[in-house]
């Protein structure tokens, strides 16, 4: 990349990164149903109607709104409107690649280079720490919930990769227009199993909550993300995604900044052990590394 790709995508994340408390504050507005159906359905609506179908099979469309749409932010918002703090929200969905390497080596039986194997260690010890010595801030209902949006965001940048969508902008806002009707069927089906009324899920937001939607739908996806998958295509999930570490350090940072969220000595060190791991894992100190293979 160049130097003004760089600083495009490091503006990015940073961005993304204090993306998680703008999501804290609409979701003190709106309820996740209501914020995530407003946000994909205003990143595909109007510019849907001028922009041509993505010049890609629209299986890989589909995957990728479900994926992104409901499958990372649907579970994420969830996990905040549960309690989670939004930086370390932030820390824990960029654990997608350790879980990508672990799935791998448990389904594909993969070999590791010795310094990601290290890294996955380092990664699992800092993950195992905060899930044993977390703080009463937040359940470990919410903590699996991020975990698994992180597996849907791996998902989500691997479609990118397999599809090369010319026209990004095109695919990301076509992908976004699969997403509301799932999530006002889930918002229904919810509803008659617990019992709660429609309209406590999906209720008229205020005007804060129209800017966070907006923000979230024109800044957040379709900027944002069009932007991230165009360099995708064009360097690569390996030249890209080493970027995105600097996310959860920006997370973190707003998180206190704006709600003054601080995390414990003991998750302090989880943290700063997962950092580290997937330092390890994403990217490359040397060009000589020896390959192990783990079991597991």
């Amino acid at each position: 990349m160049n130097l003004k790709e760089k600083l495009i995508l490091l503006t990015i994340v940073l961005v993304w990164g204090a993306n998680f408390m703008v999501i804290r504050w609409g979701l003190e507005d709106m309820h996740p149903f209501t914020f995530i159906f407003l946000r994909f359905l205003f990143t595909a609506i109007p510019l849907v109607f001028f922009l041509k179908k993505p010049d890609v099979s629209i299986g890989y469309v589909v995957i990728y709104g479900f994926a992104l749409g409901i499958g990372v932010w649907g579970l994420v918002f969830l996990a905040v409107y549960q309690g989670m703090p939004s930086g370390m929200s932030s820390l824990i969905l960029q654990t997608s690649p350790f879980l990508t390497i672990l799935i791998a080596l448990a389904v594909f039986k993969e070999v590791l280079a010795t310094q990601q194997a290290v890294g996955v260690f380092v990664a699992f010890i800092g993950l195992l720490i905060i899930c044993l010595f977390k703080s009463d801030g937040f359940s470990i209902t919410s903590l699996l919930l991020v975990l698994l949006a992180s597996v849907f965001m791996t998902l989500s940048q691997a479609i990118i990769k397999l599809a090369k969508p010319k026209d990004v902008v095109s695919f990301t806002v076509w992908s976004s227009l699969f997403i509301p009707l799932p999530v006002l069927a889930l918002a229904l089906l919810y509803a008659n199993i617990t019992a709660t009324d429609l309209s406590v899920l999906m209720q008229w937001p205020s005007l804060k909550g129209w800017i966070v939607v907006l923000f979230e739908a024109f800044i957040i996806t379709i900027v944002g993300y069009s932007i991230f998958n165009r360099l995708i295509t064009k360097h690569g999930l390996a030249v890209v995604t080493p970027y995105t570490l600097l996310i959860p350090i920006s997370g973190l940072f707003f998180g206190w900044l704006a709600y003054d969220e601080t995390l414990s000595e003991i998750e302090v060190m989880g943290s700063l052990l997962i950092l580290a791991g997937l330092t390890l894992l994403t990217l490359k100190f040397s060009r000589r590394t020896k390959a192990v293979t783990i079991q597991l």
